[in-house]
């Protein structure tokens, strides 16, 4: 966990969910021969994944929505990873998205953060429990989903039956793409369709209302006036969120430019947490990223210290397409003065040294490639070794194989040298 003074009693108390998980064919140190790796480049140190059917047990369906012949599905599944947590134990809470790709289609679709537990011995990662988004002091102004919004809906699809008002929030509501845990226990989202901001405490209650970006609105903003144009992109809203070491700011970071920015440039925005003096603001400046290519998203951008960070950096390519998954050290003193915040290769998710051939027989290649569309999370692990996993779009197929449903997979990547960590980002031991 990267925060000073979390409880978690109520996070590890959340409803109990069963282990799904399927045997790799190989996984683990020694499976076969490989290249030694060069002293001064990362090496993939540990593997492990959670099969794409797996499913929170005794959950509803979903994918009503999606139009996809094999649905509904038979529960909520456990994907679409897009945030994570390192927790002291070595388990990890990790943040589903929106659901199925957008607001139209994942209405079925309930937010939740799960906590995992990857085994890189088995290459296994089990599911312990987890819990759901839910807005039970009615802090949200606009109808949701589960709240009125199905009732006014034209036409369901077949099958499918609107929920109880029971004030929990799906995919229709909002798209959670990161998430941090302050320093009181209290956890913070970053959402693409307003963009806002979501505060809720450690079971996933909304403590207060959405905060909204200042003059920054997407297409699904539900407070766009008749006429108003957005100029944000759709899904284009807050991909990565670190949080200082001091826990005090966010650095919450856009997946797109803002009309008017530069094709290739996102805004970091400074947000100041709430204190006994003031409550949670935009402070009005933002740092400025920028891609390598217009073509490129981020998938996320977490704190190293109070100058340093990783950012994911990605194409929208998979499989055999794919070519850029990269994370980055970046740094916002601009030392070179060009008004961006500086950039350094850390690894290429498409060219690890893996010499231990881990990744079972789809993935055990050396090099070892990544080659998933959506690459969202990144964690560090301790001063030279980071963990990242994909979100893997369930049910999307094409990363490990034309026909083969996408899974999730974590990675451990031991580094040649040591990042500047501050030790209040680090889970506590």
């Amino acid at each position: 966990m990267r925060r000073l003074g979390i409880n978690l009693a109520s996070l590890l108390l959340a409803t109990s969910v069963a282990s799904a998980v399927a045997t790799p064919a190989t996984a683990g140190p020694g499976n076969g021969p490989g290249n030694d790796p060069a002293p001064d480049e990362p090496v993939l140190s540990g593997w492990a994944v959670l099969p794409a059917d797996t499913f929170v047990p005794g959950s509803e369906p979903s994918g009503y929505f999606t139009g996809n012949p094999a649905a509904p599905f038979p529960g909520q599944p456990v994907q679409g990873f897009s945030g994570v947590h390192r927790l002291a134990d070595g388990t990890y809470l990790a943040m589903s998205d929106n659901g199925f790709g957008g607001k139209t289609n994942s209405q079925d679709f309930q937010l939740r953060v799960h906590r995992i537990a990857p085994d890189t011995r088995t290459g296994r990662i089990a599911v312990r429990g987890g819990f759901t988004l839910s807005d039970p002091f009615h802090r949200i102004a606009f109808t949701t989903w589960r709240d009125g919004g199905c009732q006014a809906a034209a036409t369901l699809p077949a099958g499918y039956a609107c929920p109880a008002r029971d004030r929990q929030l799906t995919g229709w509501d909002f798209d959670i793409e990161s998430f941090q845990v302050a320093p009181d226990g209290t956890l913070w989202f970053g959402d693409e369709l307003g963009p806002y901001l979501i505060h809720t405490d450690a079971d996933g209650r909304l403590l207060e209302a959405p905060i909204p970006t200042p003059v920054v609105k997407s297409p699904s903003n539900p407070s766009l006036l008749p006429g108003e144009q957005p100029n944000l992109g759709g899904s284009k809203g807050f991909e990565g969120m670190a949080i200082t070491p001091d826990g005090r700011e966010l650095r919450a970071m856009l997946e797109g430019p803002v009309a008017g920015d530069p094709a290739t440039d996102l805004r970091v925005y400074d947000v100041r947490l709430a204190s006994r003096r003031e409550p949670t603001y935009f402070t009005g400046t933002w740092d400025r990223y920028r891609m390598e290519s217009p073509a490129h998203a981020i998938g996320d951008h977490i704190a190293v210290n109070a100058h340093q960070f990783l950012t994911i950096e990605r194409d929208n390519l998979s499989g055999p397409a794919a070519a850029f998954k990269r994370i980055y050290l970046v740094d916002d003193r601009d030392k070179n003065g060009d008004g961006y915040l500086d950039k350094t290769l850390l690894v290429d998710l498409m060219d690890l040294a893996n010499p231990d051939r881990l990744g079972g027989p789809t993935a055990g290649t050396d090099p070892f490639t990544f080659p998933y569309v959506t690459i969202e999370d990144v964690e560090l692990v301790d001063r030279d070794t980071i963990a990242v996993l994909n979100d893997n779009n369930y049910p999307a197929t094409g990363g490990r194989g034309a026909d083969v449903k996408d899974v999730n997979e974590y990675l451990e990547i031991d580094l040649p040298r040591r990042l500047d960590v501050d030790k209040r980002l680090l889970a506590r031991r």
